[in-house]
């Protein structure tokens, strides 16, 4: 029989999760957006990467979320988005001091008032909506892009992942990863993260045929 044509769904795809940044990354994005005074993408990667918050929730912070009228907070407590998170306990976040220096910075400069969206959309027409996910895909590929790093490697749950996993990696504090990712149960941040696959590879690493 004649071979027949077939589109292979994951051709020209990276299969499987996609990875946190590394501690160079991070550093390098940041330098890349402080040299060219983008105070908003600083703010939000920053962001990003201090609370770990789903693209959904992180879109949706409401200046109030992130400030008083005394300042910018060191804690931030959010009700995840997520259907079978609705009844969870809120889950907080840390902003460090850098974090916080580029919130205010950003917050300053673009004169929000408490009540609006933390991040907006660019343009007339976005103004007044806070930043889909699919514009902080966009914005994130742009950073990598300017870092010289594929973004067909990453997605937003690289963002998502790139803190706890450090966290884990410089601790072994499960607990302390599954927290700061808001999960009901230890054994979904295990998977979420990868833990027993990264220490495959270490030991994988130690050892030789």
């Amino acid at each position: 029989m004649p071979a027949t044509s077939q589109t292979i769904w994951n051709k020209g795809r990276v299969v499987g999760k996609k990875p946190p940044l590394t501690p160079d990354q991070v550093a390098l994005i940041r330098l890349l957006l402080r040299q060219e005074r983008d105070l908003r993408s600083l703010a939000l990667f920053n962001t990003a990467l201090d609370t770990s918050f789903r693209g959904s929730d992180l879109v949706r912070l409401r200046v109030s979320d992130v400030a008083t009228l005394s300042g910018v907070r060191e804690i931030v407590e959010i009700r995840q988005k997520k259907t079978e998170a609705r009844h969870a306990r809120p889950v907080q976040a840390r902003l460090s001091a850098g974090t916080r220096d580029s919130l205010r910075a950003y917050l300053v400069a673009s004169e929000r008032p408490l009540h609006g969206w933390l991040f907006t959309g660019q343009g007339t027409r976005w103004s007044h909506n806070h930043l889909s996910e699919s514009q902080l895909w966009r914005l994130f590929k742009s950073w990598l892009e300017k870092a010289r790093i594929d973004p067909s490697l990453y997605g937003l749950h690289s963002l998502r992942r790139t803190f706890p996993t450090h966290i884990y990696q410089q601790t072994g504090n499960l607990r302390a990863a599954q927290l700061l990712l808001g999960h009901a149960s230890i054994e979904s941040t295990k998977e979420y993260i990868g833990t027993e696959q990264a220490e495959a590879l270490e030991i994988a690493r130690k050892y030789h045929l």
